[in-house]
Protein backbone atom coordinates (compact mmCIF):
# COMPACT_ATOMS: atom_id res chain seq x y z
CA UNK A 1 0.00 0.00 0.00
CA UNK A 2 1.36 3.40 -0.99
CA UNK A 3 0.21 7.01 -0.83
CA UNK A 4 -1.71 6.71 -4.07
CA UNK A 5 -3.62 3.73 -2.65
CA UNK A 6 -4.63 5.67 0.43
CA UNK A 7 -5.71 8.69 -1.63
CA UNK A 8 -7.90 6.53 -3.86
CA UNK A 9 -9.42 4.75 -0.87
CA UNK A 10 -10.12 8.08 0.80
CA UNK A 11 -11.82 9.42 -2.33
CA UNK A 12 -14.04 6.35 -2.73
CA UNK A 13 -14.97 6.32 0.95
CA UNK A 14 -15.87 10.02 1.01
CA UNK A 15 -18.01 9.84 -2.13
CA UNK A 16 -19.79 6.68 -1.02
CA UNK A 17 -20.31 7.94 2.53
CA UNK A 18 -22.14 11.00 1.23
CA UNK A 19 -24.55 8.82 -0.75
CA UNK A 20 -24.93 6.29 2.07
CA UNK A 21 -25.46 8.66 5.00
CA UNK A 22 -27.74 11.22 3.37
CA UNK A 23 -31.37 10.43 4.26
CA UNK A 24 -30.33 7.26 6.06
CA UNK A 25 -33.09 7.83 8.61
CA UNK A 26 -34.35 10.20 11.25
CA UNK A 27 -32.52 10.69 14.53
CA UNK A 28 -35.90 11.22 16.16
CA UNK A 29 -38.43 8.64 17.32
CA UNK A 30 -40.62 8.40 20.44
CA UNK A 31 -39.07 6.16 23.10
CA UNK A 32 -41.22 6.57 26.24
CA UNK A 33 -44.32 4.39 26.25
CA UNK A 34 -47.53 3.28 27.93
CA UNK A 35 -48.12 -0.48 28.12
CA UNK A 36 -51.48 -1.48 29.64
CA UNK A 37 -51.69 -4.82 31.41
CA UNK A 38 -55.43 -5.43 31.21
CA UNK A 39 -58.23 -4.78 28.75
CA UNK A 40 -60.30 -1.72 29.57
CA UNK A 41 -57.49 0.46 30.89
CA UNK A 42 -57.95 3.93 29.50
CA UNK A 43 -57.11 7.61 29.71
CA UNK A 44 -58.23 10.75 27.93
CA UNK A 45 -56.41 13.77 26.59
CA UNK A 46 -57.76 17.32 26.70
CA UNK A 47 -57.00 19.55 23.71
CA UNK A 48 -58.20 22.65 25.60
CA UNK A 49 -60.79 23.67 22.99
CA UNK A 50 -62.88 22.02 20.35
CA UNK A 51 -60.63 21.03 17.43
CA UNK A 52 -61.07 19.50 13.99
CA UNK A 53 -59.08 16.27 13.91
CA UNK A 54 -58.22 14.88 10.48
CA UNK A 55 -55.53 12.34 11.24
CA UNK A 56 -54.42 10.17 14.17
CA UNK A 57 -50.86 8.88 13.89
CA UNK A 58 -49.57 6.31 16.36
CA UNK A 59 -46.10 4.86 16.99
CA UNK A 60 -45.66 1.63 18.93
CA UNK A 61 -42.83 -0.52 20.17
CA UNK A 62 -42.72 -4.33 20.51
CA UNK A 63 -45.85 -6.22 21.47
CA UNK A 64 -49.12 -7.20 19.82
CA UNK A 65 -52.56 -5.88 20.63
CA UNK A 66 -55.08 -3.19 19.86
CA UNK A 67 -56.58 -0.07 21.37
CA UNK A 68 -59.61 2.11 20.70
CA UNK A 69 -59.75 5.87 20.25
CA UNK A 70 -62.98 7.81 20.90
CA UNK A 71 -63.88 11.47 20.82
CA UNK A 72 -66.05 13.79 22.91
CA UNK A 73 -66.87 17.42 23.61
CA UNK A 74 -68.27 16.95 27.11
CA UNK A 75 -66.63 13.80 28.59
CA UNK A 76 -70.07 12.17 28.62
CA UNK A 77 -70.94 11.34 25.06
CA UNK A 78 -68.17 9.49 23.20
CA UNK A 79 -68.44 8.96 19.47
CA UNK A 80 -66.57 7.96 16.30
CA UNK A 81 -64.82 5.03 18.02
CA UNK A 82 -61.99 3.59 15.95
CA UNK A 83 -59.94 0.47 16.70
CA UNK A 84 -56.20 0.56 15.92
CA UNK A 85 -54.23 -2.66 15.72
CA UNK A 86 -50.53 -2.74 16.59
CA UNK A 87 -48.55 -5.91 15.92
CA UNK A 88 -45.23 -7.21 14.61
CA UNK A 89 -46.00 -5.89 11.13
CA UNK A 90 -45.74 -2.22 12.14
CA UNK A 91 -43.43 -2.20 15.13
CA UNK A 92 -41.32 0.96 15.59
CA UNK A 93 -43.18 2.60 12.74
CA UNK A 94 -45.95 5.16 12.38
CA UNK A 95 -49.43 4.13 11.29
CA UNK A 96 -52.11 6.55 10.17
CA UNK A 97 -55.84 6.70 10.83
CA UNK A 98 -57.59 9.23 8.57
CA UNK A 99 -60.92 10.66 9.74
CA UNK A 100 -62.80 13.91 10.22
CA UNK A 101 -64.12 14.61 13.69
CA UNK A 102 -64.66 17.63 15.94
CA UNK A 103 -63.76 17.10 19.57
CA UNK A 104 -62.00 18.52 22.63
CA UNK A 105 -61.30 15.20 24.26
CA UNK A 106 -59.71 12.00 22.94
CA UNK A 107 -59.99 8.76 24.90
CA UNK A 108 -57.66 5.79 24.44
CA UNK A 109 -58.83 2.38 25.70
CA UNK A 110 -56.87 -0.87 25.63
CA UNK A 111 -58.82 -3.59 23.85
CA UNK A 112 -56.20 -6.32 23.59
CA UNK A 113 -53.26 -5.44 25.87
CA UNK A 114 -49.72 -6.45 25.09
CA UNK A 115 -48.75 -3.53 22.85
CA UNK A 116 -46.44 -0.66 23.76
CA UNK A 117 -47.86 2.66 22.68
CA UNK A 118 -45.04 5.18 22.40
CA UNK A 119 -46.83 8.20 20.95
CA UNK A 120 -50.07 9.47 19.47
CA UNK A 121 -50.09 12.57 17.29
CA UNK A 122 -53.37 14.32 16.45
CA UNK A 123 -53.41 16.50 13.35
CA UNK A 124 -55.86 19.16 12.29
CA UNK A 125 -56.98 20.22 8.85
CA UNK A 126 -53.94 21.01 6.65
CA UNK A 127 -51.62 21.23 9.66
CA UNK A 128 -48.50 19.07 9.70
CA UNK A 129 -47.69 19.72 13.37
CA UNK A 130 -49.50 17.80 16.13
CA UNK A 131 -52.30 19.57 17.95
CA UNK A 132 -51.11 20.53 21.44
CA UNK A 133 -52.49 18.41 24.28
CA UNK A 134 -53.18 20.40 27.45
CA UNK A 135 -53.54 17.61 30.00
CA UNK A 136 -53.73 13.81 30.10
CA UNK A 137 -56.07 12.26 32.67
CA UNK A 138 -55.34 8.58 33.44
CA UNK A 139 -57.95 6.09 34.51
CA UNK A 140 -57.58 3.03 36.72
CA UNK A 141 -54.54 0.93 35.88
CA UNK A 142 -53.20 -2.49 36.85
CA UNK A 143 -50.11 -2.94 39.01
CA UNK A 144 -48.49 -4.61 36.00
CA UNK A 145 -49.03 -1.61 33.74
CA UNK A 146 -45.77 -0.11 32.50
CA UNK A 147 -45.11 3.52 31.70
CA UNK A 148 -47.64 6.33 32.01
CA UNK A 149 -50.53 7.52 29.83
CA UNK A 150 -48.89 10.95 29.72
CA UNK A 151 -45.95 9.37 27.87
CA UNK A 152 -48.24 8.89 24.86
CA UNK A 153 -48.28 12.66 24.28
CA UNK A 154 -44.89 13.73 25.71
CA UNK A 155 -42.74 13.58 22.57
CA UNK A 156 -44.73 15.60 20.07
CA UNK A 157 -41.51 16.95 18.60
CA UNK A 158 -40.63 13.38 17.57
CA UNK A 159 -43.89 12.84 15.70
CA UNK A 160 -44.01 12.21 11.95
CA UNK A 161 -46.86 13.60 9.87
CA UNK A 162 -46.17 11.27 6.93
CA UNK A 163 -45.00 7.73 7.73
CA UNK A 164 -41.99 6.67 5.67
CA UNK A 165 -38.77 4.66 5.84
CA UNK A 166 -37.13 7.81 7.22
CA UNK A 167 -39.14 7.65 10.45
CA UNK A 168 -39.93 3.94 10.87
CA UNK A 169 -39.00 0.35 10.09
CA UNK A 170 -39.48 -1.33 6.73
CA UNK A 171 -39.17 -4.89 5.42
CA UNK A 172 -37.25 -7.19 7.84
CA UNK A 173 -36.28 -4.30 10.09
CA UNK A 174 -39.54 -5.13 11.88
CA UNK A 175 -37.78 -8.30 13.06
CA UNK A 176 -34.11 -7.40 13.40
CA UNK A 177 -34.29 -3.84 14.73
CA UNK A 178 -36.99 -4.97 17.14
CA UNK A 179 -34.94 -7.92 18.37
CA UNK A 180 -31.91 -5.65 18.80
CA UNK A 181 -34.03 -3.48 21.10
CA UNK A 182 -35.33 -6.50 23.00
CA UNK A 183 -31.84 -7.89 23.52
CA UNK A 184 -30.71 -4.57 24.96
CA UNK A 185 -33.64 -4.42 27.38
CA UNK A 186 -33.68 -8.09 28.43
CA UNK A 187 -37.01 -8.80 26.76
CA UNK A 188 -37.84 -12.18 25.21
CA UNK A 189 -36.51 -11.80 21.63
CA UNK A 190 -39.19 -11.90 18.96
CA UNK A 191 -36.92 -13.11 16.15
CA UNK A 192 -34.98 -16.29 16.92
CA UNK A 193 -34.35 -17.74 13.47
CA UNK A 194 -30.82 -16.36 13.16
CA UNK A 195 -27.89 -16.12 15.60
CA UNK A 196 -27.83 -12.95 17.75
CA UNK A 197 -24.55 -11.17 16.90
CA UNK A 198 -25.85 -9.12 13.99
CA UNK A 199 -28.69 -7.84 16.15
CA UNK A 200 -26.24 -7.09 18.96
CA UNK A 201 -24.31 -4.87 16.53
CA UNK A 202 -27.55 -3.18 15.47
CA UNK A 203 -28.25 -2.63 19.16
CA UNK A 204 -24.87 -0.96 19.57
CA UNK A 205 -26.00 1.71 17.12
CA UNK A 206 -29.28 2.27 18.96
CA UNK A 207 -27.51 2.45 22.31
CA UNK A 208 -25.43 5.34 20.93
CA UNK A 209 -27.96 7.23 18.81
CA UNK A 210 -31.25 6.08 20.32
CA UNK A 211 -33.99 3.74 19.15
CA UNK A 212 -34.61 5.57 15.90
CA UNK A 213 -34.11 4.75 12.20
CA UNK A 214 -30.64 6.29 12.06
CA UNK A 215 -29.65 4.42 15.21
CA UNK A 216 -30.71 0.99 14.01
CA UNK A 217 -29.21 1.46 10.52
CA UNK A 218 -25.93 3.24 11.17
CA UNK A 219 -23.79 0.23 12.14
CA UNK A 220 -24.63 -1.63 8.94
CA UNK A 221 -23.94 1.50 6.92
CA UNK A 222 -20.57 2.01 8.60
CA UNK A 223 -19.61 -1.59 7.85
CA UNK A 224 -20.74 -1.03 4.27
CA UNK A 225 -18.36 1.93 4.12
CA UNK A 226 -15.60 -0.18 5.69
CA UNK A 227 -16.05 -2.86 3.02
CA UNK A 228 -14.59 -0.45 0.45
CA UNK A 229 -11.04 -0.15 1.89
CA UNK A 230 -11.10 -3.83 2.86
CA UNK A 231 -11.94 -4.90 -0.69
CA UNK A 232 -9.33 -2.47 -2.01
CA UNK A 233 -6.68 -4.07 0.19
CA UNK A 234 -7.92 -7.54 -0.78
CA UNK A 235 -7.62 -6.62 -4.46
CA UNK A 236 -4.13 -5.23 -3.96
CA UNK A 237 -3.02 -8.50 -2.37
CA UNK A 238 -4.64 -10.58 -5.12
CA UNK A 239 -3.56 -8.56 -8.16
CA UNK A 240 -0.50 -6.67 -6.87
CA UNK A 241 -1.29 -3.39 -8.60
CA UNK A 242 -3.05 -0.20 -7.51
CA UNK A 243 -5.04 -0.04 -10.73
CA UNK A 244 -6.73 -3.38 -10.18
CA UNK A 245 -7.35 -2.79 -6.49
CA UNK A 246 -9.07 0.48 -7.38
CA UNK A 247 -11.25 -1.13 -10.05
CA UNK A 248 -12.47 -3.78 -7.61
CA UNK A 249 -13.27 -1.25 -4.88
CA UNK A 250 -14.91 1.08 -7.42
CA UNK A 251 -17.26 -1.67 -8.63
CA UNK A 252 -18.29 -2.50 -5.05
CA UNK A 253 -18.75 1.19 -4.21
CA UNK A 254 -21.32 1.66 -6.95
CA UNK A 255 -23.01 -1.71 -6.86
CA UNK A 256 -26.71 -1.42 -6.05
CA UNK A 257 -26.94 -4.43 -3.75
CA UNK A 258 -24.05 -3.24 -1.59
CA UNK A 259 -25.69 0.17 -1.24
CA UNK A 260 -29.20 -1.07 -0.42
CA UNK A 261 -28.22 -3.92 1.90
CA UNK A 262 -25.94 -1.78 4.04
CA UNK A 263 -28.62 0.89 4.58
CA UNK A 264 -31.29 -1.45 5.93
CA UNK A 265 -31.16 -2.76 9.50
CA UNK A 266 -31.01 -6.45 8.66
CA UNK A 267 -28.23 -8.89 9.48
CA UNK A 268 -27.01 -9.74 5.97
CA UNK A 269 -24.45 -6.93 5.91
CA UNK A 270 -22.72 -8.31 8.99
CA UNK A 271 -22.48 -11.81 7.56
CA UNK A 272 -21.02 -10.53 4.28
CA UNK A 273 -18.61 -8.16 6.03
CA UNK A 274 -17.12 -11.00 8.07
CA UNK A 275 -17.08 -13.33 5.04
CA UNK A 276 -14.88 -10.88 3.13
CA UNK A 277 -12.49 -10.65 6.06
CA UNK A 278 -12.33 -14.40 6.72
CA UNK A 279 -11.43 -15.05 3.08
CA UNK A 280 -8.94 -12.19 3.00
CA UNK A 281 -6.99 -13.65 5.90
CA UNK A 282 -7.26 -17.20 4.57
CA UNK A 283 -5.67 -15.96 1.35
CA UNK A 284 -2.90 -14.30 3.37
CA UNK A 285 -2.32 -17.63 5.12
CA UNK A 286 -2.23 -19.36 1.73
CA UNK A 287 0.58 -17.04 0.63
CA UNK A 288 2.79 -17.83 3.63
CA UNK A 289 5.07 -20.87 3.80
CA UNK A 290 6.35 -22.35 7.05
CA UNK A 291 9.45 -23.55 5.17
CA UNK A 292 10.42 -19.94 4.52
CA UNK A 293 9.22 -18.07 7.63
CA UNK A 294 8.51 -19.04 11.19
CA UNK A 295 5.43 -21.13 11.85
CA UNK A 296 4.17 -18.51 14.28
CA UNK A 297 3.95 -15.88 11.55
CA UNK A 298 1.91 -18.19 9.32
CA UNK A 299 -0.57 -18.75 12.14
CA UNK A 300 -1.45 -15.07 12.58
CA UNK A 301 -3.63 -14.73 9.44
CA UNK A 302 -5.03 -18.20 10.10
CA UNK A 303 -6.12 -17.09 13.57
CA UNK A 304 -7.72 -13.93 12.17
CA UNK A 305 -9.55 -15.93 9.52
CA UNK A 306 -10.91 -18.18 12.26
CA UNK A 307 -11.89 -15.18 14.37
CA UNK A 308 -13.91 -13.61 11.55
CA UNK A 309 -15.39 -17.00 10.69
CA UNK A 310 -16.69 -17.16 14.26
CA UNK A 311 -18.10 -13.64 14.06
CA UNK A 312 -19.71 -14.40 10.70
CA UNK A 313 -21.28 -17.64 11.93
CA UNK A 314 -22.62 -15.84 15.02
CA UNK A 315 -24.23 -13.23 12.74
CA UNK A 316 -25.88 -15.52 10.20
CA UNK A 317 -25.51 -19.14 9.18
CA UNK A 318 -24.32 -18.05 5.74
CA UNK A 319 -20.99 -17.59 7.54
CA UNK A 320 -20.98 -21.34 8.21
CA UNK A 321 -21.58 -22.08 4.53
CA UNK A 322 -18.64 -19.80 3.73
CA UNK A 323 -16.58 -21.71 6.30
CA UNK A 324 -16.77 -24.83 4.14
CA UNK A 325 -14.78 -22.94 1.53
CA UNK A 326 -12.23 -21.93 4.15
CA UNK A 327 -11.77 -25.61 5.06
CA UNK A 328 -11.12 -26.49 1.41
CA UNK A 329 -8.61 -23.66 1.03
CA UNK A 330 -6.85 -24.60 4.27
CA UNK A 331 -6.34 -28.22 3.24
CA UNK A 332 -5.31 -27.18 -0.27
CA UNK A 333 -2.62 -25.00 1.31
CA UNK A 334 -1.50 -27.84 3.55
CA UNK A 335 -1.51 -30.22 0.58
CA UNK A 336 0.75 -27.80 -1.27
CA UNK A 337 3.20 -27.92 1.64
CA UNK A 338 2.97 -31.71 1.57
CA UNK A 339 3.83 -31.76 -2.12
CA UNK A 340 6.95 -29.71 -1.39
CA UNK A 341 7.80 -32.22 1.35
CA UNK A 342 7.22 -35.22 -0.95
CA UNK A 343 9.25 -33.60 -3.69
CA UNK A 344 12.12 -32.97 -1.29
CA UNK A 345 12.14 -36.63 -0.20
CA UNK A 346 12.00 -37.83 -3.78
CA UNK A 347 14.80 -35.59 -5.01
CA UNK A 348 17.02 -36.28 -2.02
CA UNK A 349 16.82 -40.01 -2.73
CA UNK A 350 16.90 -40.05 -6.52
CA UNK A 351 19.30 -37.22 -7.33
CA UNK A 352 23.07 -37.45 -7.17
CA UNK A 353 23.94 -34.31 -5.27
CA UNK A 354 27.50 -33.15 -5.80
CA UNK A 355 29.36 -31.05 -3.26
CA UNK A 356 28.54 -27.75 -4.94
CA UNK A 357 24.84 -28.57 -4.33
CA UNK A 358 25.21 -28.96 -0.60
CA UNK A 359 22.89 -25.98 -0.07
CA UNK A 360 20.14 -27.61 -2.14
CA UNK A 361 20.58 -30.89 -0.27
CA UNK A 362 20.46 -29.04 3.03
CA UNK A 363 17.22 -27.30 2.00
CA UNK A 364 15.62 -30.61 1.08
CA UNK A 365 16.56 -32.05 4.46
CA UNK A 366 15.24 -28.95 6.19
CA UNK A 367 11.85 -29.34 4.48
CA UNK A 368 11.76 -33.05 5.39
CA UNK A 369 12.55 -32.26 9.02
CA UNK A 370 10.10 -29.36 9.31
CA UNK A 371 6.95 -30.69 7.63
CA UNK A 372 5.69 -33.39 10.05
CA UNK A 373 5.77 -31.23 13.16
CA UNK A 374 4.78 -27.97 11.40
CA UNK A 375 1.83 -29.62 9.66
CA UNK A 376 0.67 -31.26 12.88
CA UNK A 377 0.90 -28.00 14.80
CA UNK A 378 -0.89 -26.12 12.03
CA UNK A 379 -3.78 -28.59 12.07
CA UNK A 380 -3.97 -28.42 15.86
CA UNK A 381 -4.03 -24.62 15.86
CA UNK A 382 -6.57 -24.71 13.04
CA UNK A 383 -8.88 -26.80 15.23
CA UNK A 384 -8.57 -24.12 17.91
CA UNK A 385 -9.06 -21.22 15.51
CA UNK A 386 -11.96 -22.65 13.51
CA UNK A 387 -13.77 -24.87 16.01
CA UNK A 388 -13.07 -23.86 19.60
CA UNK A 389 -12.86 -20.07 19.17
CA UNK A 390 -15.94 -19.80 16.89
CA UNK A 391 -17.88 -22.06 19.28
CA UNK A 392 -17.04 -19.73 22.17
CA UNK A 393 -17.96 -16.64 20.13
CA UNK A 394 -21.22 -18.26 19.08
CA UNK A 395 -22.23 -19.14 22.63
CA UNK A 396 -21.17 -15.73 23.98
CA UNK A 397 -23.38 -14.05 21.39
CA UNK A 398 -26.33 -15.54 23.30
CA UNK A 399 -25.50 -13.67 26.51
CA UNK A 400 -28.35 -11.16 25.93
CA UNK A 401 -30.73 -14.10 25.51
CA UNK A 402 -29.44 -15.77 28.66
CA UNK A 403 -29.91 -12.51 30.59
CA UNK A 404 -33.66 -12.44 29.92
CA UNK A 405 -35.43 -13.05 33.26
CA UNK A 406 -37.33 -16.28 33.79
CA UNK A 407 -36.82 -19.93 32.91
CA UNK A 408 -35.87 -21.14 29.44
CA UNK A 409 -32.79 -18.97 29.02
CA UNK A 410 -29.96 -21.21 30.17
CA UNK A 411 -27.06 -22.69 28.26
CA UNK A 412 -29.10 -25.80 27.50
CA UNK A 413 -31.77 -23.61 25.92
CA UNK A 414 -29.13 -22.06 23.68
CA UNK A 415 -28.45 -25.54 22.31
CA UNK A 416 -32.13 -26.29 21.75
CA UNK A 417 -32.43 -22.95 19.92
CA UNK A 418 -30.10 -24.32 17.25
CA UNK A 419 -32.49 -27.16 16.52
CA UNK A 420 -35.32 -24.63 16.43
CA UNK A 421 -33.45 -22.53 13.85
CA UNK A 422 -32.62 -25.55 11.72
CA UNK A 423 -36.20 -26.80 11.79
CA UNK A 424 -37.52 -23.34 10.94
CA UNK A 425 -35.39 -22.95 7.82
CA UNK A 426 -35.85 -26.58 6.79
CA UNK A 427 -39.62 -26.64 7.17
CA UNK A 428 -40.52 -23.08 6.19
CA UNK A 429 -43.38 -23.21 3.67
CA UNK A 430 -44.05 -19.48 3.38
CA UNK A 431 -44.48 -17.71 0.07
CA UNK A 432 -43.62 -14.17 -0.95
CA UNK A 433 -44.43 -12.28 -4.18
CA UNK A 434 -40.81 -11.19 -4.54
CA UNK A 435 -39.04 -14.43 -3.65
CA UNK A 436 -36.66 -15.83 -6.26
CA UNK A 437 -34.42 -18.83 -6.76
CA UNK A 438 -30.65 -19.10 -7.04
CA UNK A 439 -30.53 -19.14 -10.84
CA UNK A 440 -32.60 -15.94 -11.09
CA UNK A 441 -30.24 -13.86 -8.95
CA UNK A 442 -27.30 -13.27 -11.33
CA UNK A 443 -29.61 -12.26 -14.19
CA UNK A 444 -31.74 -10.14 -11.82
CA UNK A 445 -35.00 -11.56 -13.11
CA UNK A 446 -36.88 -10.57 -9.97
CA UNK A 447 -35.60 -7.63 -7.89
CA UNK A 448 -36.92 -7.37 -4.34
CA UNK A 449 -39.23 -4.46 -3.60
CA UNK A 450 -38.42 -3.45 -0.02
CA UNK A 451 -40.44 -0.29 0.41
CA UNK A 452 -43.10 1.86 -1.21
CA UNK A 453 -43.95 5.21 0.36
CA UNK A 454 -47.16 7.22 0.43
CA UNK A 455 -46.49 10.17 -1.86
CA UNK A 456 -48.59 12.60 -3.93
CA UNK A 457 -50.13 11.42 -7.18
CA UNK A 458 -47.57 11.31 -9.96
CA UNK A 459 -44.68 10.77 -7.55
CA UNK A 460 -43.07 7.61 -6.23
CA UNK A 461 -40.74 6.64 -3.40
CA UNK A 462 -39.44 3.06 -3.41
CA UNK A 463 -36.45 1.03 -2.26
CA UNK A 464 -35.52 -1.96 -4.40
CA UNK A 465 -32.78 -4.57 -3.94
CA UNK A 466 -31.03 -5.51 -7.17
CA UNK A 467 -27.54 -5.37 -8.63
CA UNK A 468 -25.85 -2.87 -10.91
CA UNK A 469 -26.45 -4.34 -14.40
CA UNK A 470 -22.96 -3.26 -15.50
CA UNK A 471 -21.51 -5.29 -12.63
CA UNK A 472 -23.82 -8.29 -12.34
CA UNK A 473 -24.42 -8.97 -16.03
CA UNK A 474 -20.77 -8.41 -16.90
CA UNK A 475 -19.91 -10.63 -13.93
CA UNK A 476 -21.59 -13.69 -15.47
CA UNK A 477 -19.23 -14.04 -18.48
CA UNK A 478 -16.37 -12.78 -16.31
CA UNK A 479 -16.78 -15.75 -13.95
CA UNK A 480 -16.61 -18.28 -16.78
CA UNK A 481 -13.77 -16.41 -18.51
CA UNK A 482 -11.81 -16.32 -15.26
CA UNK A 483 -12.19 -20.06 -14.81
CA UNK A 484 -11.14 -20.71 -18.42
CA UNK A 485 -8.11 -18.44 -18.23
CA UNK A 486 -7.16 -19.74 -14.80
CA UNK A 487 -7.29 -23.38 -15.90
CA UNK A 488 -5.04 -22.66 -18.85
CA UNK A 489 -2.57 -20.72 -16.69
CA UNK A 490 -2.97 -22.99 -13.64
CA UNK A 491 -3.41 -19.81 -11.63
CA UNK A 492 -3.87 -20.33 -7.89
CA UNK A 493 -5.72 -17.01 -7.59
CA UNK A 494 -8.47 -18.43 -9.77
CA UNK A 495 -8.63 -21.59 -7.68
CA UNK A 496 -9.09 -19.41 -4.61
CA UNK A 497 -11.87 -17.40 -6.24
CA UNK A 498 -13.56 -20.56 -7.53
CA UNK A 499 -13.67 -22.12 -4.06
CA UNK A 500 -14.94 -18.87 -2.50
CA UNK A 501 -17.73 -18.53 -5.06
CA UNK A 502 -18.82 -22.15 -4.75
CA UNK A 503 -18.96 -21.92 -0.94
CA UNK A 504 -21.07 -18.76 -1.01
CA UNK A 505 -23.39 -19.71 -3.87
CA UNK A 506 -23.83 -23.46 -4.31
CA UNK A 507 -25.40 -24.10 -0.87
CA UNK A 508 -28.40 -22.04 -2.01
CA UNK A 509 -29.01 -24.53 -4.80
CA UNK A 510 -29.89 -27.08 -2.11
CA UNK A 511 -31.99 -24.80 0.10
CA UNK A 512 -35.68 -25.78 -0.22
CA UNK A 513 -37.22 -22.74 1.53
CA UNK A 514 -38.08 -19.48 -0.21
CA UNK A 515 -35.08 -17.28 -0.97
CA UNK A 516 -34.46 -13.74 -2.18
CA UNK A 517 -32.03 -11.94 -4.42
CA UNK A 518 -30.15 -10.48 -1.43
CA UNK A 519 -28.83 -14.00 -0.70
CA UNK A 520 -26.50 -13.38 -3.66
CA UNK A 521 -24.83 -10.51 -1.78
CA UNK A 522 -21.99 -12.68 -0.43
CA UNK A 523 -21.08 -13.67 -3.99
CA UNK A 524 -20.75 -10.10 -5.23
CA UNK A 525 -17.19 -9.34 -3.94
CA UNK A 526 -15.79 -12.50 -5.55
CA UNK A 527 -17.70 -11.89 -8.77
CA UNK A 528 -16.16 -8.42 -8.84
CA UNK A 529 -12.71 -9.97 -8.48
CA UNK A 530 -13.49 -12.12 -11.54
CA UNK A 531 -14.27 -8.96 -13.53
CA UNK A 532 -10.98 -7.45 -12.36
CA UNK A 533 -9.13 -10.67 -13.25
CA UNK A 534 -10.43 -10.56 -16.83
CA UNK A 535 -9.53 -6.87 -17.14
CA UNK A 536 -6.04 -7.65 -15.86
CA UNK A 537 -5.66 -10.48 -18.37
CA UNK A 538 -6.80 -8.28 -21.25
CA UNK A 539 -4.40 -5.48 -20.34
CA UNK A 540 -1.45 -7.84 -19.89
CA UNK A 541 -1.99 -9.76 -23.13
CA UNK A 542 -2.70 -6.82 -25.43
CA UNK A 543 -0.89 -3.60 -26.16
CA UNK A 544 -3.91 -2.04 -27.82
CA UNK A 545 -4.51 1.36 -26.13
CA UNK A 546 -8.22 0.99 -26.89
CA UNK A 547 -8.46 -1.34 -23.90
CA UNK A 548 -7.77 1.57 -21.56
CA UNK A 549 -10.47 3.70 -23.20
CA UNK A 550 -12.88 0.76 -23.01
CA UNK A 551 -12.09 0.42 -19.31
CA UNK A 552 -12.79 4.10 -18.67
CA UNK A 553 -16.10 3.83 -20.50
CA UNK A 554 -16.98 0.74 -18.49
CA UNK A 555 -16.31 2.38 -15.14
CA UNK A 556 -18.21 5.44 -16.31
CA UNK A 557 -21.18 3.23 -17.19
CA UNK A 558 -21.12 1.65 -13.72
CA UNK A 559 -21.22 5.11 -12.13
CA UNK A 560 -23.87 6.38 -14.54
CA UNK A 561 -26.20 3.47 -13.79
CA UNK A 562 -25.74 4.02 -10.06
CA UNK A 563 -26.76 7.67 -10.44
CA UNK A 564 -29.70 6.72 -12.69
CA UNK A 565 -31.04 4.12 -10.27
CA UNK A 566 -30.16 6.04 -7.10
CA UNK A 567 -33.78 7.19 -6.52
CA UNK A 568 -35.12 3.61 -6.28
CA UNK A 569 -32.15 2.53 -4.17
CA UNK A 570 -32.51 5.32 -1.63
CA UNK A 571 -36.27 5.91 -1.39
CA UNK A 572 -36.00 9.40 -2.87
CA UNK A 573 -39.25 10.99 -4.04
CA UNK A 574 -39.20 11.36 -7.83
CA UNK A 575 -41.64 11.50 -10.71
CA UNK A 576 -43.27 8.12 -11.22
CA UNK A 577 -42.89 8.56 -14.98
CA UNK A 578 -39.09 8.58 -14.60
CA UNK A 579 -39.12 5.21 -12.86
CA UNK A 580 -41.65 3.73 -15.28
CA UNK A 581 -40.01 5.00 -18.47
CA UNK A 582 -36.32 4.70 -17.63
CA UNK A 583 -35.77 2.18 -14.83
CA UNK A 584 -38.35 -0.59 -15.33
CA UNK A 585 -36.45 -2.40 -18.04
CA UNK A 586 -38.42 -5.64 -17.87
CA UNK A 587 -41.96 -6.66 -16.98
CA UNK A 588 -40.61 -8.76 -14.09
CA UNK A 589 -39.07 -5.65 -12.55
CA UNK A 590 -42.00 -4.69 -10.35
CA UNK A 591 -41.54 -1.62 -8.17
Amino acid sequence: MNKKDYRLIFALVIVYSIFALVNLGSLKAPETFWQPATAGESFYADLGTNQTIKKVNSFAGPGDGSFKVEFSNDLKNWHDAQSIKRDYGNVFAWSTLNLTVNAQYVKVTAENPGFRLNEIALYGDKIDKPLPVQIVVPGVKSKQTKGKPSYVFDEADQAAYQPSYLNGTYFDEIYHARTAYEQLHQIEPFESTHPPLGKIIIGLGTSIFGMNPFGWRIMGTLLGIAMIPILYKFGKVLFKKTEYAFIGAFLLTFDFMHFVQTRIATIDVYGVFFIILMYYYMYRFNQLNFYKISLRKTLVPLALSGLFFGLGAASKWTGIYAGAGLAVLFFLTLYERYREYAQAKRRLVTKHIVKKDDAVQSNYRYIIDVFPLAATKTIAWCALFFIAVPAVIYVLSYIPFMMVPGPGHGLHDVLTYQQHMYDYHKNLKATHPFSSTWWQWPIMEKPLWYYGGQVPTGKTSVIVALGNPAVWWVGIPAIFSTLWIGLRKKDKVVLFLFVAMCANYLPWVLVPRLTFIYHYFAMVPFMIFCIVYVIKHMKETSSDPAINYLLYWYLGLVLLLFLMFYPILSGAVVNASYVTNYLKWFSSWIF
